[in-house]
Formats: structure tokens, C-alpha cells, sequence
């Protein structure tokens, strides 16, 4: 939606100029945009009222973002209630190992299936324990950043990327394997939130009932 808007921006913009008088009009523009400003400049009744494209929507409603934060405040009230609970130091450090290895592990595991640059992997493996509790980061991010410093991809593979027909094309274009890197690396981190949460209550023998229990008390709720 949003190329297509900017199609129909520029396009109306030459128009303009060219009712204006001018003779030749010299225009530089992406690759990826040219097919869309050539159908409105042979259509121009398609072209939408430049008013509307001037303008600027409401922003609307993340969901992704409101699913985020509300996740952090769960895993930080969680936390919170935990040291409010007496927990002993030794069960709170074991329930982070397993948020720290499973979380971390899932994601790195979504980094190899993607076929990631071992410090891409390492990197998915390093940061997830953190992203899963911070909604404005994910572990796919940094990952990604990674891959694309490791293996940087060319301008061919932006221009060849719309074209890739078989798995072994999208596996050698390099802006395709970074995409996937964060993908995979970013869904195994949101799986590793879950399970790591599970499993950190499991193995360290944490009742999340009597934390919370506990937690209001210690608070005189």
C-alpha cells in the first residue's frame, strides 16, 4: 500500500508539471517504483486526489506492540512478585538460567534453520533472555543486523529478489537470508518466551498461585 501510494504521489506530481508547460521532464526514481508510476501516468483517472495523499492517517492501534507490553508487565509483575515472595536467591537464579537457555536457545535455533552466520546465531542465542522481556526490541533485530553486516547484500539482490522461484535462489540471495534470519530467529524467540516462562516455573518448583499470593501480602494488598 504504502509503494503504491508513492506511486501515485510522484506520478501526480509529473503530471502536474508536465500541465504546467514543461517540454521534458527528467525523473529518477527506484526500480521498484517505475512499473507503478508508468500505470497511473497511462491512467490518470486512476490516480487517487492528491489531498488524500498529502494527508496523514490516524495512526492505528498496534496489536503486536499491546501484545508486547502487556507481556512485559506480566513477566516483570511475575519477577517482582517472586523477590517480594522470600523466594530464596538460589531458586531465583535458577528460574533465570532457564529463561536465559531456552529462550536463547529457540531463537538461536530459528537463527541455524535459517541457515545464519554462526555470529548471527550466537547473537540470537546472546540477546533473547532480554528482547522477550522488552517489547520495543526483538532478537530477530539484532540477529538480522548481524547477518547483514556478515553477509551484506548486493544491489542485484534487491533487484533479483521479486524474481527468486526455487529455494536454492532464495537461499543465495543475501537480503532474502537476512529477512529469514529474523524471522526464524524472532519465532523462536516469541516460542522461547512462552516455554521459558512455563519451565521456569516448572523446574525451579515456583507455584505462580502462592507468588502472587504472597506478593499482595508482602505489599498489604
Amino acid at each position: 500500500v504504502l509503494i503504491d501510494e508513492r506511486d501515485a504521489y510522484i506520478a501526480s506530481n509529473l503530471l502536474n508539471i508536465k500541465n504546467s508547460g514543461a517540454n521534458k521532464i527528467v525523473a529518477v526514481v527506484g526500480a521498484g517504483h517505475r512499473a507503478g508510476i508508468e500505470r497511473y501516468l497511462e491512467n490518470p483517472e486512476s490516480l487517487p486526489p492528491i489531498q488524500d495523499l498529502r494527508s496523514v492517517g490516524k495512526k492505528k492501534i498496534n496489536i503486536t506492540k499491546l501484545f508486547g507490553f502487556f507481556f512485559f508487565f506480566i513477566a516483570i509483575s511475575a519477577f517482582l512478585l517472586i523477590i517480594l515472595s522470600g523466594t530464596p536467591l538460589d531458586i531465583l537464579i535458577l528460574a533465570f538460567f532457564w529463561w536465559f537457555i531456552i529462550n536463547g536457545s529457540l531463537s538461536a535455533i530459528g537463527a541455524i534453520i535459517a541457515r545464519a552466520h554462526p555470529y548471527s546465531v550466537l547473537t540470537a542465542f546472546s540477546v533473547a533472555w532480554l528482547t522477550s522481556l522488552n517489547p520495543m526490541m526483538a532478537a530477530g533485530w539484532f540477529a538480522g543486523i548481524v547477518e547483514a553486516k556478515k553477509r551484506t547484500p548486493s544491489a542485484a539482490d534487491f533487484k533479483n529478489i521479486m524474481n527468486i522461484q526455487t529455494t536454492q535462489e532464495m537461499m543465495t540471495n543475501n537480503l532474502f537470508r537476512v529477512i529469514l534470519v529474523a524471522a526464524l530467529a524472532n519465532l523462536g524467540s516469541v516460542a522461547g518466551t512462552f516455554l521459558g516462562a512455563y519451565m521456569m516455573l516448572l523446574i525451579s518448583g515456583i507455584d505462580p498461585r502462592e507468588i502472587i499470593s504472597a506478593g499482595l501480602m508482602s505489599l498489604g494488598l
